[in-house]
């Protein structure tokens, strides 16, 4: 069952490593954001959106059109301007990688009732063939546990690995995207 913080964890490793030369900070922070996203879905619980509406959780936001249109925008909202306009295409990639690891994450657990990958043309709910996060019968505290050891320790290291290895700290412009 990951959560948000593990998300973007993950968005903010895999950012740390793809870009060209030094990670820059705005581009690590935006690809963290981007993988988390998918997850403003969970507001459907307190307000008690049904399961089978295109609303609740892990349906329209956990689908390819949500990405493609999440990835646009963050890219033309923080990546406007003459100094990024070099690497713009490279960068949507790498956000668009943050935000297809939530799908990927989401898709192998098995706990839910899987994912609208296809929302809002089907309505069908996929899952993976192996879904090895989460179980049904270890309760909340077994799976944030089965998180932290499985999904955010690994990728907190692997970030700042990316970090200290690829470019002594985070670079703080668009100088190597």
């Amino acid at each position: 069952m990951p959560t948000p913080i593990s998300h973007a964890a993950v968005g903010f490793a895999l950012a740390a490593w793809a870009q060209q030369g030094a990670p820059t900070r705005r581009v690590c922070i935006v690809a963290a954001a981007c993988a988390a996203t998918p997850d403003i879905d969970a507001i459907g619980w307190p307000l008690h959106v049904a399961n089978d509406s295109l609303f609740a959780h892990r349906a329209l936001t956990h689908s390819l059109a949500f990405a493609v249109l999440g990835v646009a925008l963050a890219t033309i909202v923080f990546f406007h301007g003459p100094m990024w306009r070099q690497g713009r295409a490279r960068i949507a990639g790498i956000l668009a990688a943050a935000f297809l690891t939530h799908l990927c994450l989401d898709g192998l657990s098995s706990y839910s009732l899987g994912l609208e990958f296809l929302a809002p043309f089907s309505r069908q709910r996929y899952r993976f063939l192996w879904t090895p996060l989460g179980s049904v019968h270890g309760g909340l505290a077994g799976q944030l546990v089965q998180e932290a050891f499985v999904v955010l320790l690994p990728a907190l290291v692997i970030g700042w690995l990316g970090l200290r290895v690829r470019g002594a700290g985070v670079a703080p412009r668009a100088a190597a995207v």
